[in-house]
């Protein structure tokens, strides 16, 4: 991102000329501090959320990124999609290498010092995913003992830490790794956001796995942004007022949830503030 905001002056006036239609914001950001491209970390693999199958980028954030991105004033044949790993999000960020982050990306204030958030956007909650038939974990007070797998760098490690000490937490780089070593019988448990549960459960799970369906937190998912850019941070926020009024993000949603056989109820998902309050347990 240094490098681009080094040629960005160069290339104001050109870029000023084709991003005057098309987005609503483009006049309240000067977009000339991104440059010719956005650069937008997502996911590559959590149906139903960011999803890469054939070079085809789908999923809700997927959407909602296209949004905000049409918003600031880019096409979508100016997005660069690159992936992220939960370990990697802050880094990806500070280190100038995307823009903006969304990925699962549950605001906490530990990563508010890192970096600024606009939204939240989606409301998610943290449960378990089970083998069919496994009925002694019924939700977060029965994982004493219980060998249960999270994805390293997200917060879902240090929820289950607090909440259920006696469990064995296994981290792993990728949460497909997880959903490999319950399927194996090397898990007896892995934990992260319910919806992304239900997505990889869906694609990955072979009908073997099943959503506990006891969340014991409330995720707030924002778009995450490098720091001191208030700006850019309400900008986004007024495109995603935008989105929430004009029906886009309730159809967005209730298309990732059927593609992954998830009934959800949108109000319950919808954020009543764009104020970037943390998750709460």
């Amino acid at each position: 991102m240094k490098a681009r905001k080094l040629v960005a002056s160069l290339t104001a006036l050109m870029l000023s000329l084709p991003l005057a239609g098309c987005g609503q914001s483009a006049a309240q950001y000067d977009v000339s501090s991104i440059g010719p491209k956005i650069h937008v970390g997502i996911s590559f693999d959590q149906p139903g959320l960011g999803f890469v199958q054939s070079r085809n980028y789908q999923g809700f954030e997927v959407d909602v990124a296209k949004y905000v991105v049409h918003e600031l004033g880019y096409s979508h044949s100016q997005i660069v999609w690159q992936q992220v790993q939960p370990g990697d999000r802050e880094r990806m960020i500070t280190e100038g290498k995307v823009d903006m982050v969304l990925a699962g990306y549950s605001i906490t204030r530990a990563r508010q010092e890192l970096v600024d958030f606009a939204g939240p956007y989606f409301l998610a909650g943290q449960d378990l995913l089970v083998r069919r038939g496994q009925e002694e974990i019924s939700g977060i007070n029965t994982l004493d003992s219980k060998r249960v797998c999270v994805a390293r760098g997200s917060s879902s490690s240090e929820v289950v830490r607090r909440r259920a000490p006696r469990a064995l937490v296994q981290e792993r780089d990728q949460f497909t790794e997880c959903v490999t070593a319950l399927l194996s019988g090397d898990a007896d448990a892995a934990s992260g956001d319910d919806f992304a549960l239900a997505g990889l459960a869906k694609v990955r799970g072979g009908e073997q796995l099943r959503l506990v369906g006891a969340p014991f937190t409330q995720e707030h998912y924002g778009i995450a942004v490098s720091k001191d850019d208030p700006e850019l941070v309400a900008t986004i926020n007024a495109a995603l007022r935008r989105m929430f009024k004009d029906g886009s993000w309730e159809r967005a949603l209730l298309h990732a949830s059927r593609s992954i056989g998830f009934k959800t109820e949108p109000a319950a998902r919808q954020p009543v503030r764009l104020d970037g309050a943390p998750s709460q347990e």
